[in-house]
This record gives structure tokens, C-alpha cells and sequence, in this order.
């Protein structure tokens, strides 16, 4: 998408309102984790900006649903923290024309990050990088790109007083999920068909993607009453 259609995308337009839900109708079809408690986390960080209702309900425009596509498209395509994200629209709405960012692909398996390079792409602290190795939540380095991902993470919850020995059942759930993943996929490894490897890590990853629709569709059947 060049710059300037992207700029067109917030121009003037006869003003109709959606509700938080109807947004999430509209955009599930391409981002299947959409959830209010994302778009809520989006309007925090200043991404967005949606009307509000006398009584405090949010309403967003066809301009602040496709700004939200955009910043989705961004996170999921190119991998851009939010930080970029929002200088590249602080940029937009103050009438510039930047480049749209171009942003990096996830990198190899075989790609490790220094101490250096993993503070510097997540801001982590060393007080919060050594209670995160403590419990097992990132590992003691050379560095994966999950651990960044990880520590951007943990460096937010941070601000919500959550701490990383507060997900010791995170990382006890995951285990047990991936002894349940590999328990199904050891049998395919073994196999001596040249695919067997890659229709391995198919199953592995549609599995995980099970797992994680289960699990934030249980947090989602709460968090969606709060509003």
C-alpha cells in the first residue's frame, strides 16, 4: 500500500458509527485473535482513538476501523513493534507522507540475539530479564526472537503490576501442552517418508493454534463482559 493511498485512508468522510463488536465482525475474517480486549489495548497505546457515548461506550468510524486494519496488518505482515507503528501514524496525521515502514520478516529458528540486542528490541530491565530467567520464561541466551517477544510482553504487563514469577502457570501450561504436541507428532517423526518431518510441524503448529484459540476464548468469555 503506497503512502499516499495509505494518507487517503483517514481522509473526510460522512461519519458512521460501529460498535467495538460490529468492528470485531468485520475484521475477524482476516485476524482471527481480534478481540475487544486487543482493540482496548490498541486505543491505550494510542494507536487508535474511537468516539465515546454519553455512558461510555466506544464507537469507531469506517476511518478508525481501517486505521486499526492498517496497525493489524502491520504487527501481523511485517512484525513492527507498536512503537514504529505509531510514529508512522503520528506521522500520517500530522499530514507528512512517510514511508510505509518495512519491517522484518520473523527471523530463522537458526537467528540468536545477544544480550545487547535483546534489551535493545524490548527495553527490558535487568531486574525483570532476571526474575524472567528465574522462572523459566526466557532462556539464559544466546537469544531466540521469542525471547524478545516474551520481554516486549513482560515489559508491558509490568505496567499492570504483573511480574514474571506471577506466570509460572503460563510456562507450566505451555510444558504440558508441548508434551501433548509431541506426543503426537513423535510417531509422524519417526516415520521414513521424506515429508514426515514437515507434516510434523504442520500438525505441531495446527495443534498450537487449537490451544490458543481455547485458551483466549476463555479469557475472552470474561474480559468481554467487563465493557
Amino acid at each position: 500500500m503506497a503512502s499516499s493511498e495509505v494518507t487517503s485512508l483517514f481522509g473526510a468522510r460522512a461519519l458512521k458509527l460501529s460498535t467495538i463488536g460490529r468492528v470485531i465482525e468485520l475484521l475477524k475474517p482476516d485476524f482471527a485473535d481480534l478481540s475487544p480486549s486487543k482493540i482496548r489495548f490498541l486505543e491505550e497505546q494510542g494507536l487508535v482513538n474511537p468516539h465515546r457515548t454519553e455512558s461510555g461506550y466506544r464507537k469507531f468510524s469506517d476511518s478508525d476501523i481501517e486505521r486499526l486494519k492498517l496497525v493489524l496488518e502491520l504487527q501481523r505482515d511485517k512484525f513492527l513493534p507498536l512503537r514504529v507503528i505509531k510514529s508512522y501514524l503520528d506521522d500520517l496525521d500530522a499530514g507528512k507522507q512517510p514511508s510505509l515502514p518495512t519491517g522484518t520478516r520473523r527471523p530463522s529458528v537458526n537467528r540468536k540475539f545477544s544480550k545487547l540486542e535483546l534489551v535493545a528490541e524490548s527495553g527490558i530491565n535487568e531486574t525483570l530479564l532476571a526474575e524472567a530467567q528465574a522462572n523459566s520464561l526466557i532462556s539464559a541466551g544466546p537469544f531466540e526472537f521469542s525471547d524478545i517477544e516474551i520481554a516486549r510482553s513482560l515489559m508491558q504487563l509490568s505496567r499492570f503490576g504483573i511480574s514474571a514469577r506471577h506466570l509460572r502457570g503460563i510456562k507450566i501450561a505451555a510444558d504440558r501442552d508441548l508434551g501433548l504436541i509431541n506426543g503426537v507428532v513423535a510417531s509422524v517423526k519417526k516415520q521414513r517418508d521424506p515429508s514426515a518431518k514437515s507434516r510434523a510441524a504442520e500438525y505441531a503448529s495446527e495443534i498450537e493454534s487449537h490451544f490458543a484459540v481455547i485458551r483466549s476464548e476463555l479469557i475472552r468469555s470474561v474480559i468481554d463482559k467487563i465493557d
